[in-house]
């Protein structure tokens, strides 16, 4: 630190305040060197499970803590680690293991863990058939240390280098710096049956939620892409847009998404109100309510909203109704409800995911709630009510954006406020216009028929057109 940048925050902060900062500083290399000869060294490679295990729980912690240190040294160490993994080691060990003949194997790669709602139900199906090996892997980002998640990526490019095909749900950068072999199919389910909020190439200089057009270009995460399944063409401009895959590419497949195919097994539909009710038992003969907002702020530090208010809802409604709450998965600190509605009138469904994948909820849920999320569309295959919270509507608009106008497509009522909310439910038969549902479900998933996970399993054998570059 320089004289003059002393000087300046003696005056700024005080003696106490310029000696605590030296302090963070001083602990914020330190931390950033021992995190440095982890990662470039990978000695925790030649421990046993114990070993390597407690090694990446203080890597974990060292992570942690970092960011409070020196958030932009902290930054500085997240690129390193991204670039020396996703730019040296990666392409390295690809080429490594793509020697290998391709075997018939199909690889699910997620950002989170292995298993995930856009690909649970494919997967399965894969399995049940028998005629591919199944290979889930899970990144852990976000959830273990950088350095961990990019070994778990490592295990990915073994895996991926000699597979048939390679199934991702989300935009990632891993397969960005280097081309797969052509014998090998990159398949896009996507992790959203409909867009509303802006993603992707959409999003570039936005400040709040995009990155540089430098940065994306630099990780270009749909450079290899050979097919992406749509729930119809109608969205097929948002793919254009988002990805820059042309729709003339052949790329932008309107095949319908393989999740949704178990919205039309009334034995899966059946099992999940067995669940609920078994588990909990206060939900047999009520009315079911779904609140499944998405997420606020940027994904990396992604929270909860906070407007319902549950007390209201339980005392206007209770004797009817139940309110299930399944917040966005990417939400790491989940916010808290009130002790005495737990398990009575509200049950957490993160904390205690009994019905399993968000299809289940949606597909048992009498009426639901939602914003901006994705889940609306899905939840139209089934021509029920469905509710719009978007409380903060006007400054969703200006901080992340939508591709729609949102009052001109949302086929329910528009809510600011839970008395808005608790009225249109009192009064379901007076807003709920079918109609309304039915022509949105034909607009946006029409091709949404049941059969979409036959028609994505037939892309593992044809052949990519055009070819990959």
């Amino acid at each position: 630190m320089s004289i003059r940048a002393i000087l300046l925050n003696l005056a700024d902060r005080g003696v106490t305040g310029t000696y605590d900062l030296h302090r963070r500083r001083k602990k914020a290399r330190s931390v950033y060197a021992e995190l440095t000869n982890y990662y470039k060294k990978r000695s925790f490679l030649h421990m046993d499970a114990r070993q390597r295990k407690e090694t990446m729980d203080h890597i974990l912690e060292l992570e942690d803590s970092f960011q409070g240190l020196d958030h932009v040294l902290a930054g500085q160490y997240r690129r390193e680690v991204k670039a020396h993994y996703l730019k040296d080691l990666g392409p390295q060990c690809y080429a490594k293991y793509a020697k290998q003949p391709v075997k018939d194997k199909v690889v699910f790669l997620e950002k989170g863990g292995p298993r995930s709602a856009p690909n649970g139900y494919l997967s399965d199906v894969l399995k049940a058939q028998g005629k591919y090996r199944v290979v889930m892997i899970g990144a852990q980002l976000r959830k273990r240390s950088d350095i961990e998640a990019y070994e778990n990526i490592l295990n990915f490019y073994r895996e991926a280098a000699d597979a048939k095909a390679i199934f991702i749900s989300s935009a990632n950068e891993f397969l960005s710096q280097f081309d797969l072999r052509p014998e090998t199919k990159l398949i896009q389910l996507w992790h959203g049956l409909g867009i509303l909020k802006k993603v992707g190439y959409s999003t570039i200089e936005n400040e709040q939620f995009g990155r540089t057009r430098e940065e994306a270009e630099e990780y270009d995460a749909y450079r290899n892409y050979d097919f992406v399944t749509l729930p119809s063409m109608e969205q097929a401009w948002i793919f254009e847009e988002s990805m820059h895959i042309s729709a003339d590419s052949g790329k932008l497949l309107p095949i319908g998404v393989s999740r949704t195919d178990q919205f039309y097994n009334p034995d899966i539909i059946r099992k999940g109100y067995e669940d609920l009710h078994r588990k909990f038992p206060a939900t047999d003969g009520k009315k079911i309510i779904l609140y499944a907002p998405t997420y606020r702020g940027r994904l990396s530090n992604a929270s909860a909203p906070s407007a319902m208010n549950y007390r209201a809802m339980a005392q206007a409604l209770g004797n009817e109704y139940v309110l299930l709450i399944k917040q966005h998965g990417s939400v790491r600190n989940l916010p808290g409800y009130p002790e005495d509605l737990l398990n009575t009138f509200l049950f957490d469904m993160n904390r205690t995911p009994i019905v399993g994948a968000i299809e289940r909820l949606l597909m048992i849920a009498d009426i639901c709630i939602t914003d901006y999320s994705s889940i609306a569309f899905e939840y139209a295959l089934l021509e029920r009510p469905l509710l719009f919270f978007a409380y903060d509507l006007n400054e969703y608009y200006v901080d992340r954006g939508l591709y729609y106008k949102y009052d001109e497509i949302t086929p329910g009522p528009i809510c600011s406020t839970t008395e808005e909310l608790i009225d249109c439910i009192q009064h379901i038969d007076r807003y709920f216009d079918k109609q309304k549902i039915i022509d949105f479900k034909n607009r946006f998933v029409g091709a949404c028929d049941g059969h979409a996970t036959e028609r994505t399993i037939a892309l593992i054998e044809q052949a990519p057109e055009p070819t990959r570059p």
